[in-house]
């Protein structure tokens, strides 16, 4: 499909941009979609435990019959050791939808696209390399995968935010928030208190998080700012796990003879996009805004913000709205960051046991 033309041009093709596709799937059928994805699959992911609330957007997205089809592991609570020693629970069961879920993050993803393909996106392996107004619309230079022009174009690129950056809109960071990330086998079995569980334990210089995969791995993640990994070493295996020996619930957890893959480093910044979205460019997911990962809304708020997406871009080419729908979504995303970080903020506030280090002052300190 080289050289083609879309009324859509999606790029990114993980839970943010199959959103977007599927909504318009439902909400403008006639609408010509292209799913472009980079076409390259890693098998150490992180955020690998959604909640209860992600019935109701798979629901709404018609795909929630599927998804439980797909035989993802049911988890019925969290664990964290916050504002004290002892673990505490958040029972789902409590929750309306009472079950969330382990997800196999790199088949979440690769089922989604292909729900969406499904419904009538036509995908594309390609990567953006240019973005350029041409007349109402957009052209998208794809390299080796052609030059392709659209009414509209949706960044759904994650963390790289491409083509707001290729627009010329910055995203601002909030914090300084990175994850040192291990990945070892799941020693099974229930016995031990949190294997069943995504657990956060909150340390001197920030927190660690673990879950069991599907796939039989153990994610353990070390958050902290990026200017204390340094101090801490922390982005040596070697000094990595001495931190972890030194962890009272997540240790007990981890076989730590046996790293499946070197140590990752990712961004896990509050960060959005500053200045208003272009009629025609909306970006999706962590394009727009990235959220701390200790609320537990990543994917969440990816198919919240695709189906949002949807809704402005139906408007704009169905309804020539003159972009009413893309300044109300730049409003409702506005809100939502906000919102987001008093309820973040709230939360580290819960934990007053190392006031003076530096990562917790800075969050006691935060404004939103």
């Amino acid at each position: 499909m080289k050289n083609a033309t879309w009324d859509v041009f999606i790029a990114g093709a993980g839970p943010a941009g199959a959103a977007t596709a599927l909504s318009l799937a439902a909400v403008a059928p006639e609408l010509r979609v292209c799913l472009a994805g980079a076409g390259r699959f890693d098998p150490f992911r992180v955020g690998e435990s959604v909640p209860p609330l992600i019935q109701r957007f798979l629901d709404h997205l018609g795909v929630w019959q599927a998804f439980v089809d797909e035989g993802h592991c049911p988890s019925f609570r969290t664990l964290s050791a916050w504002g004290g020693p002892v673990l505490e629970g958040n029972e789902f069961f409590l929750h309306v939808h009472k079950t969330g879920w382990r997800l196999d993050r790199g088949r979440f993803d690769l089922w989604l696209a292909a729900e969406a393909e499904r419904r009538g996106a036509l995908p594309l392996t390609a990567k953006v390399r240019a973005l350029a107004p041409e007349g109402e619309g957009w052209r998208i230079d794809c390299g080796d995968s052609g030059i392709h022009r659209a009414r509209c174009a949706v960044d759904a690129t994650g963390h790289a935010a491409l083509l707001a950056r290729l627009a010329g809109l910055a995203p601002v960071n909030h914090d300084r928030l990175v994850a040192c990330v291990g990945f070892f086998p799941d020693m099974g079995g229930t016995d031990r208190p949190g294997a069943d569980a995504a657990l956060i334990e909150a340390f001197g210089d920030g927190w660690w998080y673990t879950a069991a995969t599907p796939s039989g791995q153990r994610v353990v993640a070390l958050m902290t700012d990026s200017d204390v990994v340094g101090r801490l070493g922390a982005s040596r295996l070697e000094t990595w796990l001495k931190h972890l020996q030194a962890t009272r619930h997540v240790r007990v957890l981890v076989d730590v003879s046996r790293p499946l893959a070197p140590l990752r480093l990712w961004p896990a910044a509050s960060r959005r996009l500053d200045g208003p979205f272009r009629a025609g460019l909306i970006p999706v997911g962590d394009a727009v805004s990235s959220f701390d990962p200790l609320s537990s809304q990543g994917i969440i708020k990816a198919l919240r913000s695709g189906i949002f997406a949807s809704y402005a871009i139906a408007d704009w080419l169905l309804r020539a709205d003159g972009g009413q729908g893309f300044s109300r979504y730049t409003v409702l995303m506005r809100r939502e960051f906000t919102a987001y970080r008093e309820t973040l903020r709230n939360y580290y506030r819960l934990e007053q046991r190392w006031p003076n280090a530096l990562f917790w002052r800075r969050r006691h300190l935060d404004s939103p």
